[in-house]
Protein backbone atom coordinates (compact mmCIF):
# COMPACT_ATOMS: atom_id res chain seq x y z
CA UNK A 1 0.00 0.00 0.00
CA UNK A 2 1.41 3.41 -0.85
CA UNK A 3 1.47 6.42 1.48
CA UNK A 4 -1.40 8.18 -0.32
CA UNK A 5 -3.77 5.26 0.26
CA UNK A 6 -2.89 5.16 3.98
CA UNK A 7 -3.62 8.91 4.30
CA UNK A 8 -7.05 8.51 2.65
CA UNK A 9 -7.95 5.63 4.95
CA UNK A 10 -7.02 7.68 8.05
CA UNK A 11 -8.96 10.70 6.80
CA UNK A 12 -12.10 8.61 6.35
CA UNK A 13 -11.88 7.13 9.85
CA UNK A 14 -11.92 10.52 11.71
CA UNK A 15 -15.77 10.86 11.81
CA UNK A 16 -18.30 9.17 14.13
CA UNK A 17 -20.36 6.20 13.09
CA UNK A 18 -24.15 6.28 13.32
CA UNK A 19 -24.10 3.90 16.28
CA UNK A 20 -21.69 6.14 18.21
CA UNK A 21 -23.87 9.21 17.58
CA UNK A 22 -27.01 7.36 18.71
CA UNK A 23 -25.24 6.27 21.91
CA UNK A 24 -24.23 9.90 22.68
CA UNK A 25 -27.83 11.10 22.15
CA UNK A 26 -29.17 8.31 24.40
CA UNK A 27 -26.70 9.17 27.17
CA UNK A 28 -27.61 12.88 26.98
CA UNK A 29 -31.31 11.95 27.12
CA UNK A 30 -30.82 9.81 30.22
CA UNK A 31 -28.88 12.59 31.95
CA UNK A 32 -31.58 15.15 31.08
CA UNK A 33 -34.32 12.85 32.38
CA UNK A 34 -32.54 12.55 35.72
CA UNK A 35 -31.69 16.26 36.07
CA UNK A 36 -34.84 18.05 34.84
CA UNK A 37 -37.37 16.96 37.49
CA UNK A 38 -35.14 18.47 40.16
CA UNK A 39 -35.18 21.88 38.49
CA UNK A 40 -38.32 23.79 39.53
CA UNK A 41 -38.71 26.87 37.33
CA UNK A 42 -41.86 27.98 39.20
CA UNK A 43 -39.88 28.52 42.38
CA UNK A 44 -37.51 30.86 40.54
CA UNK A 45 -40.43 32.76 39.01
CA UNK A 46 -41.91 33.28 42.49
CA UNK A 47 -38.51 34.46 43.77
CA UNK A 48 -38.26 36.90 40.85
CA UNK A 49 -41.76 38.26 41.48
CA UNK A 50 -41.01 38.80 45.16
CA UNK A 51 -37.67 40.47 44.44
CA UNK A 52 -39.23 42.82 41.88
CA UNK A 53 -41.89 43.88 44.39
CA UNK A 54 -39.18 44.39 47.02
CA UNK A 55 -37.05 46.48 44.64
CA UNK A 56 -40.01 48.71 43.74
CA UNK A 57 -40.69 49.43 47.41
CA UNK A 58 -37.00 50.07 48.14
CA UNK A 59 -36.78 52.39 45.14
CA UNK A 60 -39.81 54.34 46.38
CA UNK A 61 -38.16 54.82 49.79
CA UNK A 62 -34.90 56.03 48.18
CA UNK A 63 -36.80 58.47 45.95
CA UNK A 64 -38.57 59.91 48.99
CA UNK A 65 -35.23 60.57 50.67
CA UNK A 66 -33.30 61.88 47.66
CA UNK A 67 -36.09 64.09 46.27
CA UNK A 68 -37.27 65.16 49.74
CA UNK A 69 -40.93 64.54 48.91
CA UNK A 70 -43.26 61.74 49.96
CA UNK A 71 -43.74 58.78 47.64
CA UNK A 72 -47.16 57.13 47.59
CA UNK A 73 -47.13 53.45 46.60
CA UNK A 74 -50.50 51.86 45.86
CA UNK A 75 -51.21 48.19 45.15
CA UNK A 76 -53.55 47.52 42.23
CA UNK A 77 -54.56 43.87 42.62
CA UNK A 78 -57.00 44.02 39.71
CA UNK A 79 -54.28 44.85 37.14
CA UNK A 80 -51.35 43.38 39.13
CA UNK A 81 -49.31 46.55 39.22
CA UNK A 82 -47.97 49.27 41.50
CA UNK A 83 -48.94 52.92 41.27
CA UNK A 84 -46.02 55.09 42.35
CA UNK A 85 -46.69 58.80 42.94
CA UNK A 86 -44.05 61.42 43.67
CA UNK A 87 -46.07 63.64 46.06
CA UNK A 88 -44.28 66.95 45.50
CA UNK A 89 -46.37 68.97 47.98
CA UNK A 90 -46.40 66.19 50.64
CA UNK A 91 -50.16 66.28 51.20
CA UNK A 92 -50.62 62.48 50.86
CA UNK A 93 -53.07 62.85 47.97
CA UNK A 94 -52.64 62.65 44.22
CA UNK A 95 -52.68 66.08 42.57
CA UNK A 96 -52.38 67.00 38.89
CA UNK A 97 -48.83 68.30 39.45
CA UNK A 98 -47.61 65.03 41.00
CA UNK A 99 -45.70 62.51 38.91
CA UNK A 100 -47.66 59.24 38.56
CA UNK A 101 -46.11 56.01 37.25
CA UNK A 102 -47.51 52.51 36.94
CA UNK A 103 -45.10 49.60 37.35
CA UNK A 104 -46.18 46.11 36.29
CA UNK A 105 -45.39 43.11 38.43
CA UNK A 106 -43.33 40.24 37.06
CA UNK A 107 -44.93 38.09 34.37
CA UNK A 108 -47.58 35.83 35.92
CA UNK A 109 -47.24 37.38 39.39
CA UNK A 110 -50.19 38.60 41.43
CA UNK A 111 -51.08 40.00 44.82
CA UNK A 112 -52.88 37.25 46.77
CA UNK A 113 -53.76 36.38 50.34
CA UNK A 114 -52.29 33.04 51.44
CA UNK A 115 -55.27 30.70 51.24
CA UNK A 116 -54.01 27.50 52.84
CA UNK A 117 -55.27 26.44 56.26
CA UNK A 118 -53.12 27.75 59.08
CA UNK A 119 -51.32 30.37 57.00
CA UNK A 120 -49.53 32.76 59.33
CA UNK A 121 -47.45 35.74 58.19
CA UNK A 122 -43.99 36.66 59.44
CA UNK A 123 -45.57 38.84 62.16
CA UNK A 124 -47.36 35.78 63.61
CA UNK A 125 -50.89 36.71 62.56
CA UNK A 126 -53.12 35.08 59.97
CA UNK A 127 -53.32 37.33 56.90
CA UNK A 128 -56.79 38.70 56.20
CA UNK A 129 -55.91 40.04 52.73
CA UNK A 130 -53.05 40.35 50.24
CA UNK A 131 -52.19 43.67 51.95
CA UNK A 132 -52.41 44.37 55.66
CA UNK A 133 -50.90 46.48 58.39
CA UNK A 134 -51.35 49.52 60.58
CA UNK A 135 -49.88 51.87 57.97
CA UNK A 136 -52.11 50.83 55.12
CA UNK A 137 -54.42 53.57 53.90
CA UNK A 138 -56.67 53.88 50.85
CA UNK A 139 -55.95 56.50 48.18
CA UNK A 140 -58.09 56.63 45.05
CA UNK A 141 -59.58 53.25 45.95
CA UNK A 142 -56.27 51.38 46.26
CA UNK A 143 -54.47 50.09 49.37
CA UNK A 144 -51.46 52.35 49.88
CA UNK A 145 -48.27 52.82 51.86
CA UNK A 146 -46.52 56.21 51.96
CA UNK A 147 -42.76 56.64 52.25
CA UNK A 148 -41.83 59.89 54.03
CA UNK A 149 -38.95 62.27 53.28
CA UNK A 150 -37.00 60.96 56.29
CA UNK A 151 -37.14 57.39 54.91
CA UNK A 152 -39.83 56.10 57.26
CA UNK A 153 -43.10 54.56 56.12
CA UNK A 154 -46.67 55.51 57.04
CA UNK A 155 -46.87 52.32 59.10
CA UNK A 156 -46.09 48.63 59.23
CA UNK A 157 -47.32 46.98 56.03
CA UNK A 158 -47.31 43.38 54.77
CA UNK A 159 -47.76 42.48 51.09
CA UNK A 160 -48.18 38.95 49.72
CA UNK A 161 -47.11 38.09 46.15
CA UNK A 162 -47.36 34.75 44.34
CA UNK A 163 -47.18 33.21 40.89
CA UNK A 164 -49.64 30.39 41.62
CA UNK A 165 -52.21 30.92 44.37
CA UNK A 166 -52.81 27.19 44.85
CA UNK A 167 -49.15 26.44 45.74
CA UNK A 168 -48.15 27.59 49.23
CA UNK A 169 -44.39 27.42 48.59
CA UNK A 170 -44.68 30.01 45.81
CA UNK A 171 -45.84 32.79 48.14
CA UNK A 172 -43.49 35.65 48.94
CA UNK A 173 -44.09 38.17 51.73
CA UNK A 174 -42.73 41.72 51.78
CA UNK A 175 -42.73 43.36 55.21
CA UNK A 176 -42.28 47.15 55.46
CA UNK A 177 -41.25 48.50 58.89
CA UNK A 178 -42.74 51.89 59.74
CA UNK A 179 -39.86 53.46 61.69
CA UNK A 180 -37.14 52.78 59.13
CA UNK A 181 -39.14 52.23 55.93
CA UNK A 182 -37.09 49.09 55.45
CA UNK A 183 -38.62 46.36 53.29
CA UNK A 184 -37.69 42.70 53.82
CA UNK A 185 -38.56 39.71 51.65
CA UNK A 186 -39.63 36.29 52.98
CA UNK A 187 -40.57 33.04 51.27
CA UNK A 188 -42.74 30.21 52.53
CA UNK A 189 -40.92 26.84 52.52
CA UNK A 190 -43.96 24.70 53.36
CA UNK A 191 -43.79 25.10 57.14
CA UNK A 192 -42.37 28.56 57.95
CA UNK A 193 -41.45 31.94 56.48
CA UNK A 194 -37.73 32.29 55.77
CA UNK A 195 -36.02 35.60 55.15
CA UNK A 196 -34.44 35.88 51.70
CA UNK A 197 -31.14 37.65 51.07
Amino acid sequence: MNSTAVGVTRARRRGLTLIEMVMVVVIIGIMAKVALPRFNIDRYRADGAGRLALILLQEAQRNAITRQSNVIVSFDSLLNRFRVVQDYNNNDTINTTDQVQYRKMAEGAMFAKPAWTGAVGEDGTAPSAAFSGSGLSTISGLPTVIFRRDGSASGDVTVFVTTRAAVSTEYREIVVTASTGRADLYKYNGSAWIRMN
